[in-house]
Order: C-alpha cells, then sequence, then structure tokens
C-alpha cells in the first residue's frame, strides 16, 4: 500500500464517522460560536450517574448565561450505538469525536473539574491547546447538587 492509498474503515469504524457526519450536520445548525463541556463521565470522576448529573449542570449553567453548547449525545441515539460497537475509546475519539472537533464550529471547551481523570476529555483538551482554542474550567459550584 502506497502513500496514497488508506486504510479501509472496519464497519465499526465506519459507523462512528457516519455519526459524526451527523453530529455535523446539527452542529452546522446552532447558533455561533458553539461551546463544548468536557470530562469525566465514564471513566474517573464521581462514577457514571453523578458524573452525568454535574455534566448536565455544567451544560445548563452555560445556556443560562448565553452560551449555545453541543452535546454530541444530546437529542440523538449516538450513545447507545458507540457502547454497541464495543470499540476502545481511541477509535471512538479518531473517528467520531475528531472529525467534529476539526471542523472548527466548536470554539471553547469547559472543562469539568477532575477532567483529568478522563482520557477523552485529556485528549479534547490537548487538541484545544494545539488548536489554539479557547480553554476554560467549570467552577465547582456550578455543580452543586
Amino acid at each position: 500500500m502506497n502513500n496514497f492509498e488508506q486504510e479501509p474503515l472496519s464497519e465499526a469504524q465506519q459507523t462512528l464517522r457516519t455519526l459524526a457526519e451527523g453530529a455535523i450536520e446539527r452542529l452546522k445548525e446552532l447558533p455561533q460560536p458553539v461551546v463544548r463541556v468536557s470530562g469525566p463521565i465514564a471513566s474517573g470522576g464521581y462514577g457514571y450517574e453523578e458524573n452525568m448529573r454535574r455534566f448536565i449542570a455544567a451544560q445548563q449553567k452555560l445556556r443560562e448565561q448565553g452560551y449555545t453548547v453541543f452535546d454530541y449525545f444530546e437529542d440523538n441515539d449516538d450513545e447507545e450505538v458507540i457502547k454497541e460497537l464495543d470499540v476502545p475509546w481511541e477509535e471512538v475519539m479518531r473517528h467520531y469525536h475528531d472529525p467534529i472537533l476539526k471542523t472548527g464550529f466548536i470554539t471553547t471547551v469547559f472543562m469539568m473539574p477532575n477532567w483529568q481523570d478522563s482520557n477523552g476529555a485529556k485528549w479534547e483538551h490537548q487538541h484545544f491547546l494545539d488548536n489554539e482554542l479557547e480553554v476554560a474550567m467549570v467552577p465547582e459550584e456550578w455543580l452543586s447538587a
């Protein structure tokens, strides 16, 4: 295989790319600029249920402040499809999250407390730094129950 040919995508990778295309279409329809919340959900932090509660609280607080917040999984079944694929998180980042972030539509990431506990959040944080995009922190007081 020469440098100009790309390895064919597996069925799971193609599914992730197709889901990313749908997410990008949803993202294009949002009022710009768009921000994203990133932090531990499935791993690290406080466990899945509490991580989700905190994540949603942060998104709500940002929306109350007038931000357009993009959540990859809001109002669709992408998360369930991705879970069923049972692929390593690196594959999800490479074939789903990466194409979405590379659009440039998401201009700021708000990092949750304990974001360093999440491989995906660390990857997103680095993407924003590498592309000289804004990185902000979610204050803990936004997340009180």
